[in-house]
């Protein structure tokens, strides 16, 4: 390992042959000159007044990372371990230093750090980029749904079979459309439009979800169990979003003849990089899926079903995704053709103990309040 060894007054004293090879200097380029001299330009007063505090005592020694310049003017970064040098009588008389090159590591957390505001740039620009398009779609949306309205009321009785059907067609086509913009501005307003996290019992929040699905639910026959949910630091509104695409996708994507049946449940609490949170469960006796698709269901516009078979633009779970990933969490799916879906979002919890610690509430065949 590179060390060296300095004096009060931070003048090099000694020098071992692997920090020669490093920098490129031989020991008698180095021996008798502050070692700040062999640092990069920027460095070199900073370190001088952080060495000089060491040594008087009024500063604690601390591993530091420092850039220094090769004997060619290349740059090499080193993490110091640095130790104080006592006399026989106890008094500072130097500091001698470990050094590790991280030259690797730090090109390598600057690039990631370039791509990384590349990333939030590109981002930025396409979150806007929808926000505008969406925006400006809707004023010639509205007028081919206006004036669609006004040709079936006014004009149905006079044109043929084949052009009720035109029209049948177009106005379906731009409910279709209307569906995809504002579905659209939603996946945007997830990074533009936020709102500040509260505590919320989530409980709460996806039983006000399945009451306003009640009438979903009673069309195809269906039955929603909500467990015992936590409290959470979040924002209640894509909370209700996130629950609203989950459970409405469990409900559409039920088999033919079989009345879908949904779990919410949570799991204890772990702990996280952003400190303890739940998984929150969402199960249901679905049509299921691939797993191989697994990846692909979260992307934007991809369908792994006819839009004959089942409705829906392909972006309620990218907004989901989305919604849980500004929470510091992840969702994932697991599941097979025709065993139904599993749905595991992670979210900070405030505590490891559920919010309210009730009965399970059962909407469709009956109702807890």
């Amino acid at each position: 390992m590179a060390c060296h060894e300095i004096d009060a007054q931070g003048l090099v004293v000694r020098v071992n042959p692997l920090e020669c090879a490093l920098l490129g200097f031989s020991a008698e380029d180095m021996v008798g000159r502050p070692i700040w001299e062999f640092m990069a330009l920027d460095e070199r007063e900073r370190s001088a007044a952080a060495l000089r505090a060491k040594l008087s005592g009024s500063e604690a020694l601390t591993r530091v990372e420092r850039e220094y310049k090769r004997q060619d003017g290349s740059a090499v970064f080193l993490e110091i371990h640095p130790r104080l040098i006592h006399n026989a009588a106890g008094e500072v008389v130097g500091i001698r230093s470990f050094m590790v090159d991280i030259t690797a590591r730090k090109q390598a957390e600057k690039e990631l750090q370039k791509q990384a505001s590349e990333l939030v740039r590109s981002n930025a620009e396409l979150e806007q980029f929808a926000y505008v398009a969406s925006h400006d779609l809707q004023e010639p949306l509205r007028k081919i749904q206006a004036f669609g309205d006004r040709l079936k009321t006014k004009c149905a009785d006079s044109l043929n079979e084949a052009g009720r059907d035109y029209l049948a067609r177009m106005q379906s086509a731009a409910s279709r459309m209307q569906i995809l913009i504002q579905d659209l501005l939603a996946l945007s307003r997830v990074g533009t439009h936020p709102h500040p996290f509260e505590a919320i019992d989530l409980h709460a929040v996806v039983f006000d979800v399945v009451a306003d699905l009640e009438s979903r639910i009673e069309q195809v026959g269906g039955q929603v169990e909500i467990g015992r949910l936590p409290a959470l630091m979040a924002d209640r509104l894509q909370m209700s979003q996130l629950f609203q695409n989950l459970i409405g996708n469990a409900l559409k994507f039920h088999k033919p003849g079989q009345r879908p049946v949904v779990h919410v449940r949570a799991e204890a609490a772990r702990e996280g990089r952003f400190g303890p949170q739940c998984r929150v469960i969402v199960e249901d006796n679905g049509i299921g899926f691939d797993q191989k698709y697994q990846d692909r269901i979260f992307q934007v516009f991809q369908r792994l079903h006819g839009r004959s078979e089942y409705d829906g633009s392909g972006i309620g779970l990218a907004i989901c995704r989305k919604i849980a990933e500004r929470h510091g969490g992840s969702i994932w799916a697991e599941s097979s053709p025709g065993a139904g879906a599993k749905f595991i979002v992670t979210l900070p919890s405030i505590a490891a103990v559920p919010a309210r610690q009730t009965e399970p509430h059962f909407v469709g065949d009956h109702l807890n309040e």
